[in-house]
């Protein structure tokens, strides 16, 4: 008789393996499924941030997890979309603003289609004036639901990752997860098998499933048969991150801010007590050191406290899930810390792990699927983040030079060409961003179509150009409508009498 999966051990460290564990536990764990977690040194530092995309109040929802807690305990700050800067010259910057856009019949035409053709005829107002979401975080405000608005937009989150990590594990506790404490010594092999884990103080472990969150120490994952690491440097060119903490920004910008410089990017995250100072460079055209000097003045910020520097390998593992080992997170696959997916990576993981969890121990069917899918997640976003780099308009500086001439994926090409062409998004399978994020992310690198659907030209000129005045008037009102970060802040009240008042990096 064929049985249940009854183990499932978790090796990694941060708010990855918590969240896995959280998402298994709280599906399975009333069927019998236990979960362990091995919990792995932590790869944190103090001043380490997660810039998180609107997508993970939807996994807290799943998770029980009340979102208050990540404002009054994590030190947190909403966002409403990311501002660019610097990377295409003397061209003035752009915000990619988290809109939320109503689904539309087959037959409706996008805003976007009407705007191209105003811009060909002269109309000078930014394409990111017409984004609810871009408007929203310029005004220094935070987007909240209206009603009998066609109008949406979410906001995302800049979270201090030691506090949520260690927040995670609290919840986890006392859920009931089971944890220890450990390096794995040695992982027992057989065929495409892990049979056991030997611990380093000799525990022997085995589960029905293992689940490695370990990051980019691919701890299990690693020692799999066919796991070769496909590097993505060649599009990709940053191979360094430097993470430091500068002074709290007031008031409290409704955005995180990535300006280029020569060698890279670098990005404030503002959060209640600080402002966590990213910068991602390439070691060949920078050192350490250097950056180190010169990074209060790319952050406009004097530097307080350590900062702390870190390799950065992008890329993907070959297979994610081989027999009963599933990677999680940025040991599948890794990109940089741009455009909000850190944390997103794990979630879309844990998502469709949960969707194909494995009916019977032993039997493990959906490994391929799991594989296709979340290699197509990857694709998606890895294609994202390039283009922020292909359509660079900084000249004559090496990085930036080699990114604009490298040939583009051939996913990222085909985007490229359509929407040059007359303004539309090809989507695939198992996108994170959506039509809208795509158009703003163009246009705002000042890619251009070169004409527009031709149905645009049915509609009277009188009704076009008040279609464009109306959605601009309704942007601006609707925006100045909303709560400004402090207000927003302000409406969270205080920490419930069972949650933790402050939980630092030292929890973990």
């Amino acid at each position: 008789m064929k049985r249940r999966i009854e183990q499932v051990v978790i090796v990694g460290a941060d708010a990855p393996a918590w969240m896995t564990a959280a998402a298994i536990h709280g599906s399975l764990g009333g069927t019998g499924v236990r979960v362990r977690v091995i919990e792995l040194p932590s790869l944190l530092r103090p001043p380490d941030i997660y810039s998180a995309l609107p997508a993970l109040a939807g996994l807290h929802y799943r998770l029980g997890f009340e979102e208050d807690l990540l404002f009054r305990v994590c030190k947190a700050v909403p966002a409403a979309g990311q501002r660019f800067s610097n990377w295409s010259g003397s061209a003035r910057s752009f915000i990619h603003g988290y809109d939320r856009l109503l689904p539309r019949g087959g037959a409706e035409l996008a805003f976007t289609q009407s705007w191209i053709k105003g811009r060909h005829q002269g109309l000078r107002t930014q394409f990111e004036n017409f984004s609810f979401g871009a408007m929203t975080a310029r005004a220094g405000r935070i987007p909240v639901p209206v009603e009998a608005s066609e109008l949406q937009a979410g906001f995302g989150y800049q979270i201090d990752a030691g506090s949520y990590s260690a927040l995670l594990k609290h919840l986890a506790m006392r859920a009931g997860i089971e944890s220890k404490s450990a390096g794995v010594s040695e992982a027992k092999i057989e065929g495409e098998r892990i049979a056991a884990l030997i611990l380093d103080d000799g525990e022997r472990i085995e589960a029905d499933l293992f689940i490695d969150t370990s990051g980019p120490r691919a701890v299990l994952i690693g020692q799999m048969p066919d796991v070769e690491f496909e590097s993505w440097r060649s599009q990709l060119p940053c191979d360094r991150l430097m993470v430091a903490s500068a002074r709290p920004l007031k008031p409290c910008p409704a955005f995180s801010q990535i300006s280029a410089f020569r060698q890279g990017w670098i990005g404030l995250f503002p959060l209640q007590d600080r402002t966590a100072v990213v910068a991602a460079y390439d070691s060949g055209e920078i050192s350490d050191q250097q950056l180190l000097d010169n990074l209060p003045v790319l952050a406009t910020l004097p530097i307080a406290g350590e900062a702390v520097v870190s390799s950065l390998a992008q890329g993907i593992r070959k297979r994610r899930w081989i027999g009963n080992c599933v990677a999680v997170g940025d040991c599948a696959f890794s990109l940089e810390p741009l455009d909000g997916v850190q944390l997103h990576i794990a979630h879309s993981c844990i998502s469709h792990l949960m969707s194909l969890f494995p009916v019977n121990a032993g039997e493990f069917s959906q490994s391929e699927l799991y594989d296709e899918i979340i290699g197509r997640v990857a694709v998606n976003l890895r294609d994202f983040q390039v283009a922020h780099y292909k359509l660079n308009r900084r000249f004559d500086e090496p990085l930036w030079d080699q990114s604009r001439d490298v040939a583009a994926p051939a996913t990222l090409q085909r985007k490229l060409d359509v929407f040059s062409a007359r303004g539309r998004i090809p989507l695939y399978d198992d996108e994170t961003f959506q039509e809208h994020d795509w158009e703003s992310l163009f246009v705002g690198h000042e890619l251009i179509p070169e004409s527009y659907d031709p149905r645009v030209d049915g509609v009277p000129e009188q009704e076009l150009i008040g279609q464009v005045q109306r959605r601009l008037h309704d942007v601006l009102a609707l925006a100045e409508a909303m709560p400004t970060v402090e207000q927003f802040m302000a409406a969270r009240g205080d920490a419930p009498a069972d949650a933790p008042e402050t939980i630092s990096s030292a929890h973990i």
